[in-house]
């Protein structure tokens, strides 16, 4: 045991020392971050909430089984703002319904819910005929998603309302035709007046801060610089195998993953280094150039097992490249432009909110896109760790799987046979 242990310390500070020899790796990993989300978090402050959405997911809870759902949801339907779905459970299980949509409009699921009670066209019908007319309808319950933009919450809310309104006087003025001897112009003032309003409710997790352009771009840019170790990691096994340093490494009695394990320690500790920075960064620093302080929730623990998942995602992928790679140039150019591809599609350098519907759900497919949710639901959502265990559990396994493949690579890789062609090679 003492004898292994001295072999991974032996790993490590190894490669320590060719990470520190590295400048131009240490610049790209620590500095490049920090400069990025000062630049787009101040130039974005005031751009970041103006933004067109297409298909914003509605979920209309109709508790009294009434027609006026379908009528909001048809009407939404030819904006093209709202994808609309229309819960309608049992009476029973009404309560519970409510209390799932509250939730599910918590987490992003949806990210605006109506909740439509009981009676209410007949509320609508007495408040025609004069029958308590003195008597307010009591607001319509909606939840919204306190990651929503405010602008585009607001622009929400207007369309929602609208919608509304048309359904409450296409409702009334439809039962006045059938009751037309009773037509008069106070019946008509009557049912034009608006009556259905609505009580938004966006602290549906406490104390859920507003979300900022840099709580995009903190994690976001952090979350890039962690996955870009990989061109480093690769160009230097790349040298190794060059310089013989394999050859003199497969003569000791040195397993695979031991030798594995000094490459991913260095850079987990550089990565975690990076992202403190970078937080460090929104909270301390942007404030005094005029920017919105980066709000870390408050859960520290979320923070701390997110930020080892993505670094463990991060390393795994690196790890896996590494040991693909055969060349410099395969190293930074496949290394560079598949980081950017997996940031493009998983929402870093353009939020996840103003994609297309369709490409919302191909963001699933990049571990950059799991990050990144992961820790805007500890910052904007107050997400706790059982919130983002699902995201970290994502990137436990991706850097896991490509961490075994890696290993089984380079096992390989360590074979004598394998060793003396790459010597030739080299």
């Amino acid at each position: 045991m003492a004898i292994r242990r001295q072999q991974i310390l032996a790993a490590i500070t190894k490669e320590f020392l060719a990470l520190i020899r590295d400048k131009e790796a240490i610049i790209m990993l620590i500095v490049m971050p920090a400069v990025f989300v000062l630049i787009m978090s101040l130039a974005l402050q005031n751009a970041f909430h103006v933004t067109s959405v297409k298909h914003l997911r509605l979920a209309i809870l109709d508790r009294g089984h009434g027609h006026l759902a379908s009528q909001v949801r048809d009407s939404l339907g030819r904006a093209h703002m709202f994808k609309v779905v229309i819960l309608r459970p049992p009476a029973e299980k009404a309560g519970g319904a409510m209390t799932r949509l509250r939730q599910e409009v918590a987490v992003g699921h949806y990210g605006l819910g109506l909740v439509l009670p009981p009676g209410l066209t007949g509320q609508l019908k007495r408040h025609l005929t004069g029958v308590g007319k003195h008597k307010l309808i009591a607001p319509l319950d909606l939840f919204v998603d306190p990651a929503l933009p405010a602008q585009v919450r607001g622009a929400a809310i207007a369309s929602l309302t609208q919608t509304l309104q048309a359904a409450q006087t296409a409702e009334l003025l439809g039962s006045l035709v059938q009751a037309d001897p009773k037509l008069n112009g106070e019946a008509i003032t009557r049912a034009l007046r608006p009556v259905l309003r609505l009580k938004t409710n966006t602290r549906l997790a406490p104390d859920a801060p507003v979300p900022t352009s840099v709580q995009q771009n903190a994690p976001a840019w952090a979350l890039l610089a962690m996955f870009f170790l990989v061109i480093p990691l690769s160009v230097t096994l790349v040298k190794e195998r060059q310089q013989g340093c394999l050859l003199r490494l497969r003569s000791l009695p040195v397993p695979a993953w031991v030798l594995l394990v000094g490459k991913a320690v260095p850079y987990f500790i550089l990565n975690s280094v990076q992202l403190v920075m970078v937080f460090w960064e929104g909270v301390y620093v942007l404030p005094l150039l005029g920017g919105t302080a980066l709000q870390l929730g408050h859960s520290p623990g979320a923070i701390v097992l997110m930020a080892v998942a993505a670094n463990s995602a991060a390393i795994g992928y690196g790890l896996l490249i590494a040991t693909i790679v055969r060349t410099q140039e395969q190293a930074t150019s496949f290394g560079a432009i598949s980081v950017l591809i997996m940031a493009a599609i998983g929402g870093v350098m353009v939020p996840k909110l103003v994609m297309p519907l369709p490409m919302q759900h191909f963001t699933r497919v990049s571990p950059l896109a799991w990050g990144l949710e992961g820790f805007q639901a500890i910052f904007v959502r107050g997400a706790t760790i059982s919130g983002i265990l699902p995201e970290a559990a994502h990137l436990f396994l991706f850097g896991a799987i490509c961490a075994f493949f890696a290993g089984i690579r380079f096992r390989q890789e360590l074979r004598p046979q394998d060793l003396r062609r790459i010597g030739k090679m080299g």
